[in-house]
């Protein structure tokens, strides 16, 4: 079994890829080689899955199957899905180039932060707004670029869970105008259904005097289990109790970078040649429905018709 790529921004070590793989209970590697075995080839065989199979590296595949805790056949449902569901939403993950984002750099950050939480193993994500100039901001845009870090990253991360934190320093009113509940529905979708995502938490910092109002719109746009575990901490150490200030930026009164010299290392990568092909790579996963052999994708898995057009906001 290979060992997992080495990348300066996501940290992964042996004693993580061993913790990870034991909540997954499949810590046996010869098991897990076999299985990916099976996986590959079973691939090859779907006709409307081939030709997306060949931008599937085997480390992709591993993320995948440690997500369906070492199942065979759960593996299999989740490419399905993975796969087909890029497809659906195109939106949100099909077209991008790293310059679309730049207008957006200058409104928010979105960095994973280097260290894996060490109780849980999931992968933490920060969002900090910069400006209470708003008017940039575009919340397709900004999902679309968190897609982007996420499909670039599962290359090289050993997770199978992510907690979110989101700083709302400079927020006003306005922000709620922005917040389509259709987006968050399906970008939610895409993360936990199509992809697979397990989402331990997300937790709101700085809240403003209207935060109620903003955690409706989370809430109502997203399922009852991850509505949940949305938290809103009224202090740093509030936020130390659910992860530690060790793998925290300095922002928050952590012993890591801060987030403006994440967000400006996260440029950097994501321009480089190695990272601008894995992000075209992640382009053509996506199934060729005109080569399906079973029909129904979409009311089957992901019962989305119809769900969308029921969500309102009062």
């Amino acid at each position: 079994m290979e060992e997992v790529p080495y990348h300066p921004l996501i940290t992964v070590t042996p004693e993580s890829v061993k913790k990870v793989r034991q909540m997954c209970e499949i810590d046996d590697v010869q098991k897990i080689k076999d299985c990916l075995d099976i996986i590959e080839e079973w691939i090859s065989k779907q006709d409307h899955l081939v030709e997306a199979s060949k931008y599937i590296t085997r480390n992709l595949l591993e993320r995948v199957f440690l997500i369906a805790k070492g199942s065979t056949e759960g593996t299999k449902r989740r490419i399905e899905r993975l796969l087909t569901s890029r497809g659906m939403m195109p939106e949100l993950c099909m077209n991008r180039t790293v310059e679309e984002f730049e207008t957006q750099w200058d409104v928010v950050h979105y960095v994973p932060l280097p260290k894996l939480h060490p109780v849980d193993q999931s992968r933490v994500m920060v969002t900090q707004f910069l400006t209470e100039k708003l008017d940039p901001f575009n919340i397709l845009s900004y999902f679309r670029y968190c897609f982007l870090i996420g499909e670039y990253r599962i290359n090289y991360d050993y997770t199978p869970s992510e907690r979110f934190v989101i700083d709302l320093t400079n927020i006003h009113f306005g922000l709620l105008s922005k917040l389509n509940p259709i987006t968050i529905k399906k970008s939610e979708v895409l993360c936990t259904e199509g992809i697979g995502t397990k989402i331990k938490g997300i937790h709101i910092l700085n809240a403003p005097p209207f935060i109620d109002k903003l955690v409706f719109i989370l809430k109502q746009a997203l399922r009852e289990k991850v509505a949940n575990r949305v938290h809103v901490h009224n202090s740093y150490e509030d936020l130390q109790k659910h992860i530690p200030k060790e793998i925290l930026p300095k922002d928050y009164g952590g012993d890591d970078l801060s987030v403006a010299k994440l967000s400006e290392r996260w440029k950097e990568t994501l321009r480089t040649p190695e990272a601008r092909q894995l992000i075209k790579d992640a382009e053509k996963m996506i199934s060729d429905e005109s080569k399906r052999q079973t029909a129904k994708f979409n009311e089957e898995y992901m019962g989305m018709p119809g769900s969308f057009r029921k969500l309102t906001v009062d």
